[in-house]
Formats: C-alpha cells, sequence, structure tokens
C-alpha cells in the first residue's frame, strides 16, 4: 500500500530523525515483533519492514565503502548501476509484467499461499522475469521515494555518460562517473538521502524516531554506528534450535537445517566480533523469549533503553505467533550436535544449553 498525504502532525522542532532505531539478528529472531512493537509507540514510526537499500547488497553501505575510498572510475560506475538498479527493483512488490502479477494473485487465492511462496512459483517458472518479493518504495509513495532516489544520485555523479564507455569488460552503458567523496561526506549524503525519505512519513504519523529491522543489520553495527552515532541498536536473540527450524522452511532459504546451523553460527560469530566496538549505551540484546513469557519487564528495559516512557503495546506479543519450543523436537539428531559445536558458549550465555 502507498503512503497517503495527510496533514502534518509534528513539528520539525520536535523531529529525532537522528535518532534513528536499527534492529537485527540472524533473521527468524523476532526483529519484525520487536519492530511492529515499537512502532505501537507514539514516538517512533516503521514506514515499512526491512529497508534493503541500507545495508545490503548494492544498498548505501557498498556506496559508502567504495565512493569514501580510494578513487577507482570503474568500481565507482558499478556501485552506482548497482544501486540505481536495485532501487529499481525496489519500488513495487511482485513482477513489472502485470500479467504475472495477476498469476501471482490467482495462485495465492486458490491455493491459499502467502506472498513469498505465491511469488516463488512464478519466479521459477519465468525465471527471467523481473520482479521483487520486497519493495521500499511502496511503504513511502513511489513518487517520492523515486525523486529521494534520483536526487541522491545526481548528488552522488559527476556525470552520466548514456552513450557509455568501452573497455575490457565491455559496453558499460549509461557511465556513471561519480564525484570525489570523503568517507564523512559520504556518510552524510546517505543521512540527506535517508532523512528526505523518513521525514515526511515520520511527520505524518506524529511520530519523531523512524525504525529499520533489515536483520542483517546486526552484521552492520559498526557502519550504522558510523552512520548515525546517535542511534540505538536491539540484537533480538532467539534459541538456535527455533531459528534453524525456521530457516529451513522458508523459500529463500535452502531446505537443509545443517546448512542453516553453519550459516547461523557464521553470523553469530561475525555479530560477536563486532559488538564490543559499539559504546554499550547504544547496543541491547533482548531475548524474544523474554518479550514472550517475561513480557513487563522486558518492556520497561526496552523503553529504559530507548529512552521514553512505556508505552508500547504488548498485545503485539503473543507466544502463539512466536513459535517458542519449535525446534526443540523433530530435528535431525546431527543438528542438535553440530549447534554445541558450532555455538555451545554462545547457548550458554544466553540461557539456551
Amino acid at each position: 500500500m502507498e503512503a497517503e498525504p495527510v496533514a502534518m502532525q509534528t513539528s520539525d522542532s520536535t523531529m529525532e530523525l537522528d535518532r534513528p532505531v536499527f534492529i537485527g539478528g540472524t533473521g527468524r529472531s523476532g526483529t519484525s515483533v520487536m519492530a511492529e512493537l515499537l512502532h505501537s509507540h507514539p514516538d517512533f514510526c516503521l514506514p515499512g519492514h526491512e529497508n534493503k537499500l541500507i545495508v545490503e547488497r548494492a544498498g548505501l553501505k557498498d556506496l559508502v565503502q567504495q565512493l569514501g575510498g580510494r578513487y577507482d572510475l570503474v568500481r565507482n560506475h558499478t556501485v552506482i548501476h548497482d544501486f540505481v538498479n536495485r532501487a529499481l527493483q525496489l519500488r513495487r512488490f511482485g513482477f513489472r509484467d502485470r500479467q504475472l502479477n495477476e498469476q501471482m494473485e490467482r495462485i495465492g487465492k486458490e491455493r491459499n499461499l502467502p506472498f513469498q511462496q505465491a511469488f516463488e512459483i512464478i519466479q521459477r517458472d519465468n525465471p527471467d522475469a523481473k520482479g521483487a518479493m520486497h519493495a521500499v518504495g511502496q511503504y513511502f509513495g513511489a513518487i517520492h521515494y523515486e525523486a529521494c532516489v534520483t536526487e541522491f544520485v545526481n548528488r552522488l555523479t559527476a556525470h552520466v555518460v548514456s552513450e557509455g564507455i568501452v573497455n575490457s569488460e565491455g559496453l558499460l552503458k549509461p557511465f556513471f562517473v561519480a564525484r570525489v567523496f570523503s568517507r564523512a561526506e559520504m556518510l552524510a549524503e546517505c543521512r540527506r538521502l535517508l532523512e528526505r525519505l523518513y521525514g515526511g512519513v515520520v511527520r505524518n504519523a506524529g511520530a519523531s524516531r523512524w525504525i529499520d529491522d533489515t536483520p542483517q543489520n546486526f552484521l552492520s553495527i559498526d557502519f550504522l554506528h558510523d552512520l548515525y552515532p546517535k542511534m540505538k541498536f536491539i540484537h533480538m536473540v532467539r534459541d538456535p534450535r527455533d531459528v534453524v527450524s525456521s530457516f529451513a522452511q522458508q523459500v529463500w532459504f535452502p531446505s537443509d537445517e545443517l546448512l542453516a546451523v553453519s550459516a547461523c553460527a557464521a553470523m553469530i560469530r561475525s555479530y560477536r566480533a563486532l559488538k564490543d566496538n559499539i559504546p554499550a549505551d547504544r547496543l541491547i540484546e533482548v531475548r524474544l523469549e523474554d518479550l514472550v513469557h517475561r513480557k513487563d519487564a522486558t518492556l520497561e528495559r526496552i523503553a529504559g533503553f530507548l529512552d521514553v516512557d512505556n508505552r508500547f503495546d504488548g498485545g503485539i506479543v503473543s507466544p502463539g505467533g512466536a513459535h517458542i519450543g519449535r525446534g526443540h523436537k523433530g530435528f535431525d539428531p546431527a543438528v542438535p550436535a553440530e549447534l554445541r559445536r558450532e555455538l555451545e558458549d554462545w547457548m550458554q550465555l544466553h540461557g539456551y544449553a
């Protein structure tokens, strides 16, 4: 659903766009539930789940890393080109072909399938079709989103060679010639984009701060802290047995529980190597199990961390929806053993041993 213009409800003087809340975790760890919970508070606004233009592939993190470093003409072109294509892909849910969207909607209704599963069926039958299982533009309004992205790209480029150039890689068309930036200047450009993108939606919601719940955020907490030094980060933690069980059931991951163990363990190790570089008052870890079974105390803890009153709608969190304990049975016996081998100390630290 596209955002519709409404009357302003928050004055610019009370906006705190430089104090976003980022949520992250392995995936299937409660990031979406936490985002919905924060969104229930009048101070926070979640325009939509998972802004994949920030830390994921071909997003702002990649742009800062490349354009804020040593100048390299072709690599700079490539990172801008990839960002433009990614941003275009994320304008709307579904396929660019209207007939494929109609087929997807019909299959979803006939088989009672959620969007992702219906999308997967159509994509596998039409491997060359352009589409998006996730979107960003629709959350902000397509016109506003495209205007923000276009302005941002224009600020990054000194010149666009519309006919392209030919080099050892072939024809690169169009060819983006990047401006020269320091890392600090690139971070400032990214903040400018995000605050323009989020500002109107946050203001219209009567809120003052925005939320992003892309799971991969927790592997980029150092970048996010550089981007917004006043940010707050919530790392959602969940029993890895439940995470692995859920991973193996998703369309976006192979149906292989041992592979899920390896992937989750690798992500957790990467996070642990990063977390100690973040100031203690900027990062909190919240167990999904505590959010369900120790709700009142956990909500108070979250409110204190975010410097707000506890005005969250606790009814958003339910034991049934959280599927606590789903991975404690039915595993191949090799899976628990592999989890202990990979994550025994981490599981003990968080009370999962």
